[in-house]
């Protein structure tokens, strides 16, 4: 029997949809299909582009899935629904949230947070990384008061049923090097550094107001391009971007990870630190305490007299060690390549 043909829409290659992609390929024929959006006076061509790409394979796919809803998914949607081929739309982050002080989230930009909402109305099923992407009473950031979540900011996309997907991750890539040396009182957060939105949306500059209250505490950010001038205490090291076993290494080293952030769907650096062994410490924001479980720490406010706080209980905790192994059990237990890929299996057969 041959294989079902999924056509699968994405907005730029990122690593876990690259990985969703080898992931369905095992029981499925994927054709990959790259919205481009970085330039964006080219988005009117790459409708157009979109439209006859659809038109002619059309018959040659029995369903879309899109990662992401915005202006990639919105075609596919609308095909979809008219021509009754099922689409499935992964909603994984800024496609569920809007911060206008820092323009983050598709619901900020008129016509993008149409082509969202309007995506996610006209698809089959909806496959939020967390349920809380679908909607949250938000109260961890006063920018983002008083909800999260495409429910809130597109009703009409109530009624589309969904089942939560989450992310699943290489444990056996991912794991702690037994022959590094963890350093005691060490912290470690890893993002794009360069990105100003993205700074203060993942909450490095919390870091950093950290690390300037507590001179004995070492900390470090990864991500940097080596260029870009921040300004740090000299107990914060700046490391640049670097390659995934080198990740693995430098996580081995820290015994703290910090997932600050402001919004997220389902980080995947959070969950990757925790599979190394990393004790977490998250915001209380979409599905960070969902990973973290009862693993490590939940920052309930931006606040970063809190934090120092919540970093003291963490130090002077007697189950440090077991901590850690238990955040990379968690992992272990529920979020893993296979727990992924046979939740897709399960939805997509349903259809």
């Amino acid at each position: 029997m041959s294989k079902k043909k999924i056509t699968y829409f994405y907005p730029h290659p990122s690593t876990f949809i690259l990985r969703d992609i080898e992931i369905l390929s095992a029981y499925y024929h994927v054709i990959p299909y790259e919205f481009v959006v970085k330039v964006k006076w080219k988005t009117p061509f790459e409708f157009i582009k979109q439209f006859f790409f659809l038109l002619f394979k059309l018959g040659q796919t029995d369903l879309f899935i899109c990662h992401f809803a915005g202006y990639s998914s919105f075609l596919p949607a609308l095909f979809g629904k008219t021509f009754g081929k099922p689409c499935f739309i992964i909603v994984a982050g800024n496609d569920g949230s809007k911060f206008t002080d820092f323009n983050y989230g598709n619901y900020t930009k008129k016509l993008l947070g149409y082509c969202t909402g309007k995506s996610l109305q006209l698809a089959t099923h909806i496959l939020p990384v967390h349920e809380s992407l679908v909607y949250q009473d938000y109260d961890y950031y006063e920018g983002g008061m008083p909800a999260q979540g495409y429910a809130h900011f597109y009703p009409k996309a109530k009624k589309v049923p969904f089942t939560p997907i989450y992310y699943g991750y290489d444990i056996d890539f991912f794991k702690p090097i037994t022959t590094v040396e963890r350093k005691k009182n060490s912290f470690i957060t890893i993002g794009n550094l360069n990105d100003k939105y993205a700074f203060k949306r993942k909450g490095f500059d919390m870091v950093i107001e950290l690390a300037k209250l507590r001179p004995e505490l070492s900390f470090t950010l990864v991500g940097w391009d080596g260029i870009k001038q921040i300004n740090v205490p000299t107990n914060v090291k700046l490391f640049r971007f670097m390659p995934l076993n080198e990740v693995v290494n430098v996580f081995s080293e820290h015994e703290y990870y910090f997932q600050l952030s402001i919004m997220e769907g389902f980080p995947n650096a959070l969950a990757e630190a925790m599979s190394c062994g990393c004790i977490p410490i998250g915001s209380n924001v979409s599905g960070i305490p969902f990973i973290i479980g009862e693993t490590g720490y939940i920052l309930n406010k931006r606040d970063v007299t809190l934090l120092s706080n919540l970093v003291d209980e963490a130090l002077i905790d007697t189950k440090r060690e077991k901590l850690s192994l238990l955040a990379r059990k968690r992992i272990v237990d529920n979020f893993t390549y296979e727990d992924r890929k046979k939740m897709f299996v399960k939805i997509i057969s349903k259809v």
